[in-house]
């Protein structure tokens, strides 16, 4: 990012996060975001075997923040802001419109969804807070003080917990818990915990996306969750493969290299494969005059 710079350069958006994220001293519910280029699917494919899909998602986020310490910026996100910038993301890639199909949990016939972005990303919360107090009850009340799980807390829950959900659900709770009435989170019962967390879903809401379905083949109503980091990945992993047959055309007839090919625009890239298309028809085909 160039410091003092007012507007943002070409290809750059300022989208809107609802939580938003403290920098010398403000909360800042807006941020600089680049689409997702051509580098970045390369990135993509390479890492596939490599990283989780968590950790692409993070990375490919870290490529297209246009801000300072973009690494730094992500792993403070919370858990709905990082969900947010993902939706904003996939909408300046490849546009408003969500078009995916899943299968009826009752009778297995597939339903195609159309949705929009802008139906998933809910408006800026209107408590924002670096830190929250709870007080859970009925009965005898337990005072309870938090912040919202980060990026950086659900990354190292992850890799404290070795894929045992409960035990990464009690590391989040000690990370994120400083107080709940003078005892540690581990000693407090399972009812408190879950109130905890319920309270942490409550205050973070865009954390989790959850689609209310009724299936038109046998009426069935029932919910999901939707994952706009596997949603994303999938389009543009679905992508890759398309870019690099180009990368591969383009570099074996005109001899650029793969940097050069990848830093082009789409829309050129695109014309160019749609010209050497033409040539390789021949002039006949390709409607070119012959005499």
């Amino acid at each position: 990012m160039v410091a003092g710079s007012l507007e943002p350069p070409l290809g750059v958006t300022r989208v809107a996060i609802p939580h938003g994220v403290v920098r010398e001293g403000e909360l800042v519910r807006e941020l600089r975001l680049n689409p997702v280029g051509a580098a970045d699917q390369a990135f993509l494919l390479d890492t596939a075997g490599s990283m989780t899909a968590h950790e692409r998602a993070n990375a490919l986020l870290e490529r297209c923040l246009d801000e300072e310490r973009p690494e730094m910026l992500v792993a403070s996100l919370t858990a709905g802001d990082r969900e947010a910038l993902l939706l904003q993301l996939r909408r300046l890639t490849f546009g408003e419109s969500l078009d995916c199909v899943l299968p009826c949990v009752a009778c297995a016939e597939p339903m195609e969804l159309e949705m929009r972005v802008g139906d998933l990303l809910l408006d800026a919360y209107d408590e924002a807070r670096p830190s929250y107090e709870v007080t859970i009850g009925p009965g005898e009340a337990v005072s309870a003080r938090f912040r919202l799980p980060t990026v950086a807390d659900l990354r190292e829950a992850a890799r404290s917990s070795k894929a045992d959900p409960d035990a990464m659900a009690l590391d989040l709770l000690a990370m994120c818990v400083s107080e709940v009435r003078g005892m540690e989170i581990a000693e407090a019962d399972a009812q408190t915990r879950s109130s905890i967390e319920a309270a942490m879903a409550e205050r973070d809401p865009q954390a989790e996306i959850e689609l209310d379905l009724t299936c038109p083949s046998c009426s069935t109503s029932f919910s999901t969750i939707f994952d706009a980091a596997s949603f994303l990945l999938q389009e543009l992993d679905a992508r890759a493969s398309t870019l690099f047959e180009e990368v591969h055309a383009l570099a074996l007839h005109y001899h650029w290299s793969e940097r050069e090919i990848l830093a082009m625009a789409p829309s050129r890239r695109e014309r160019y494969i749609g010209l050497l298309a033409e040539a390789l028809r021949g002039p006949d085909e390709a409607g070119y005059a012959t005499t």
